[in-house]
This record gives C-alpha cells, sequence and structure tokens, in this order.
C-alpha cells in the first residue's frame, strides 16, 4: 500500500481516503487473502462471517483476558487474593522460588491483582509471616502495574497530562521497591526483570539497562520473562530492527523455549516493513516454536500459552493460517497477554479476528 501510494504521489492515507474500493480490497489480499479488509481500513467490505465453533474454538462473547487463568496454580492464588486471601499466594511463592518461570508468571498476575486492590497485600504484611522477600516482589511489580493502569495503553498522543504525570510519578516509587526486593532476595531475577521491564517507561540509557540486563542474566540466563521485556525495550530504542532481530536470533540459538522472541521481534518490525512475515528466519522461528510446542516441556511448561499466542499471531501473518488453527483451539477462551493485550480495549477483537483469519484458511477446512 505504501508502494501504491508513493506511485500516485499520496500519504498512505490520502491513497486510502482516495483508492477505490476494490483496489484497496485487491491490495490487502496481496499481502493475506485471508485478512478481513474491514478491519484494515474500516469502511471496506467485511468479510463473511466464519463461525469458529466448527474447529472446537469457543464463541466470541466467552473470551477472557485474564492473565491468571492459563495456570490453574496462578490462577488460583489470584482470585484467592482479589478476594482477600493472602495464603495461596504466600503458599505459591514460597514454593516456586528457584522456579523462576514459575515465579515470574506469579508475580506478574499477583502484582496486577494487588495494583487493582491492595487490601489483601497489606493484610499479608501485618500478619508477619516472614516472607517479607515475597511481600517486596509483589509489591514492586503491583507498583508497576498500577503506573500502567493510570497511565492507560493508549498511545502519547491520546493519553492525558495527568495520566502522564501519574505515570511517571510512580515509576521512581516502583524503581526503589524492586531494589529493595533485590535487596531481600539476592539470587533472585524476578525484581530484576521488573526492572528491565521498567527500562522503557523510565527511559533508561543503555548503560543502565545493559547493568541491569546482566543482573538478571547473572541469576537467570534463559529468563523467559526478561527477554520479552528487553526486546521490547531494544525495539522502542534501536534505528533498525537489525538488532533487536540479534538478540532474538542470540537467544533462541541458546534455547528453544526463547523461540518465539523471533516471532515477537517480527511483530515490532511490521509496520514499517510489509514482507516480514515472508522472512525465511521468521518462517525457520515459527516452525521452531511448534516443535517446542510438541515437547512435553514446551507444551506443558507454564509458558506454554504464551509461545501459543505468539506462534498464532505470527502463523496468520504469515499466510499460514491453517497452522495456527490448533493453537488457537488450544488457547480456548484465553485471550489474555500479549501480543493481543498490545491492543488494548481491542485485544479479545484482535484475538478473534486472528482466529477467524486461521479458519478462513482454505487449507483449514
Amino acid at each position: 500500500m505504501r508502494k501504491e501510494a508513493k506511485r500516485h504521489g499520496l500519504s498512505v492515507k490520502g491513497y486510502i481516503e482516495q483508492a477505490p474500493e476494490d483496489e484497496l480490497v485487491a491490495l490487502i489480499h496481496e499481502v493475506d487473502p485471508t485478512v478481513n479488509p474491514a478491519e484494515m481500513v474500516p469502511g471496506l467490505p467485511d468479510l463473511p462471517g466464519v463461525d469458529v465453533t466448527r474447529w472446537g474454538m469457543p464463541p466470541r462473547p466467552a473470551l477472557s483476558t485474564d492473565l491468571s487463568r492459563p495456570v490453574p496454580v496462578i490462577g488460583r492464588a489470584v482470585a484467592a487474593a482479589r478476594a482477600g486471601d493472602w495464603r495461596p499466594a504466600a503458599d505459591l511463592l514460597h514454593r516456586s522460588y528457584g522456579d523462576w518461570g514459575m515465579r515470574a508468571a506469579a508475580v506478574h498476575a499477583l502484582g496486577e491483582a494487588a495494583a487493582d486492590d491492595g487490601n489483601w497485600l497489606q493484610a499479608w504484611r501485618a500478619a508477619g509471616t516472614g516472607h517479607d522477600r515475597h511481600i517486596a516482589v509483589v509489591d514492586a511489580h503491583g507498583l508497576f502495574w498500577l503506573a500502567w493502569k493510570l497511565r492507560g495503553n493508549k498511545p502519547p498522543d491520546h493519553t492525558t497530562a495527568e495520566q502522564h504525570e501519574a505515570f511517571y510519578r510512580l515509576l521512581p516509587q516502583c524503581e526503589a521497591a524492586a531494589r529493595k526486593a533485590s535487596e531481600l532476595a539476592p539470587d533472585d531475577p524476578t525484581p530484576w526483570c521488573t526492572l528491565v521491564i521498567l527500562a522503557r517507561g523510565h527511559g533508561y540509557d543503555s548503560n543502565t539497562f545493559t547493568a541491569v540486563w546482566r543482573q538478571l542474566q547473572a541469576r537467570d540466563p534463559l529468563h523467559r520473562a526478561g527477554h520479552e521485556f528487553a526486546l521490547m525495550y531494544l525495539a522502542d530504542t534501536s534505528d533498525s530492527p537489525q538488532p533487536v532481530f540479534a538478540f532474538a536470533e542470540r537467544a533462541a540459538a541458546a534455547s528453544p523455549a526463547l523461540a518465539f522472541l523471533v516471532v515477537q521481534a517480527a511483530y515490532h518490525a511490521e509496520d514499517d516493513d510489509e514482507k516480514i512475515w515472508k522472512d525465511a528466519r521468521v518462517h525457520r522461528a515459527l516452525d521452531a516454536v511448534l516443535h517446542w510446542l510438541g515437547t512435553p516441556a514446551g507444551g506443558g511448561g507454564v509458558y506454554a500459552n504464551n509461545d501459543r499466542r505468539w506462534a498464532g499471531y505470527g502463523l496468520v501473518s504469515a499466510g499460514r493460517g491453517a497452522e495456527a488453527v490448533p493453537l488457537f483451539a488450544r488457547l480456548g477462551i484465553d485471550a489474555s497477554g500479549r501480543p493481543w493485550e498490545d491492543f488494548g480495549d481491542n485485544a479479545t477483537d484482535v484475538f478473534d479476528s486472528f482466529r477467524r483469519r486461521a479458519c478462513a484458511d482454505p487449507r483449514s477446512a
């Protein structure tokens, strides 16, 4: 579309406003024949409806963005916390100490619960259980979640000055809390993961980020969540996609559990490179993620649904929608997490769109 706009001497927006409907639809389908034109350009004809229940998927109203749902033990702890009972969270964090993947996923979900209502965390602290290192890491991550919720997830030009002010006022508190948590548990990578997440919002320079990243890697070189958020920082701060892909490919070479990072790198690059989903390294990464999901460690691990989300998004974007159908069927009602959560209030709509596109692939019939 950019090429056609340039050929006509117009901006992309100007071209979309002036080009005939059928021409726009043809250009969109040239890139991906399964995509819904109406979702790309409002006002274009909608695709005929696809009944995803034919492929064993739940209907649109059943979808959930609850982060804690994919891992039952985390879901139970979060549900109890939201009901005011801190004990399942305490038990989970105590038992998962040393299982850094489980701990990171649990702290991420419990931190959101604390941001929504911190009374249960205050009650846990008041109980004097001696679980200070567990309370501290949830408190730090909860402050990150609170800052993000106060800001909202819309682009800067759709965010008010009051939202920006609230966000930046909380970031130093979050950083201080994460560093305190790291002192209480010197071997725990989780507070350092929180600091990696903060790197984007706090605007860390490359030296500060590298120092934090080295601390995380010293504790867990293959930390899944840390790599995901580190790649987001690199995507925001790099002048080209090459450093981002280099980071992703190095990580993927170190462990099949990190192959999804190459797909994530393509996702960050797609707005500037329409052909990125045809890139051979992206297709190799998709194959690697599918293979990883076929193993007991990959398909049954705490991050299995995360891999299914990235693979589902990537396969549909790469024109391999039929291969994504079993992944969306396994995800069921789970429309949580990235990449869907990046679309804010439209997360479930985008998730539903991608699974319909997967089912619309002629090879999925």
